[in-house]
């Protein structure tokens, strides 16, 4: 099942970054790296937001439904 995941917007990039600039003691020179972090971040919170329960992958070994 392919699920379309929509890319964090810049502003929700912008916002997100702007916290980690203020959790770091707001530090000059970083806003490149603050926004890659942030972008990072947003789409691995969206890609782990999508999983279904069990994070969708199937168990194997005992209990298995399978018969061999």
């Amino acid at each position: 099942m392919n699920h379309f995941i929509a890319d964090p917007t810049s502003d929700e990039i912008r916002q997100r970054a702007y916290e980690i600039w203020e959790r770091r003691h707001q530090p000059k020179g970083y806003d490149t790296e603050f926004w890659f972090e942030a972008e990072r971040e947003l789409k691995a919170e969206r890609l782990h937001n999508d999983r279904p329960e069990g994070g969708g992958i199937p168990k194997s070994g005992a209990g298995s439904d399978c018969a061999y």
